[in-house]
């Protein structure tokens, strides 16, 4: 999969379903709900794309809904860098898309 990766760019994630990208895009929604005291629950990944940096950053366009208000499910924009090799695992950005970006 690195392989395939341009540096600077954003590339698509060769299957952004593997249960290693859901793993990730999870992780992100939970470390969203710690720091912003949300309830949000994971639906799915509608895309993903990685981004060579000193690390990786993936970015994720993933579905959502807020367990407590049992609300629609909304779309999400996630960012996660990561930096295996260091232990290192970060969410860089979480934001709700308004219509229009979906």
């Amino acid at each position: 999969m690195a392989s395939d990766l341009v540096p600077g760019g954003y590339t698509p994630v060769e299957n952004p379903q593997s249960s290693r990208m859901k793993e990730l895009a999870e992780w992100a929604v939970a470390e969203h709900n710690k720091k912003a005291g949300t309830h949000l629950m994971f639906i799915g990944i509608l895309t993903c794309e990685s981004q060579i940096v000193d690390g990786v950053n993936y970015r994720f366009t993933l579905t959502a809904k807020d367990e407590k208000d049992n609300c629609e499910i909304e779309s999400y924009m996630a960012v996660v860098f990561e930096q295996p090799w260091e232990h290192i695992k970060e969410l860089v950005y979480f934001q709700k898309l308004l219509l229009a970006e979906q």
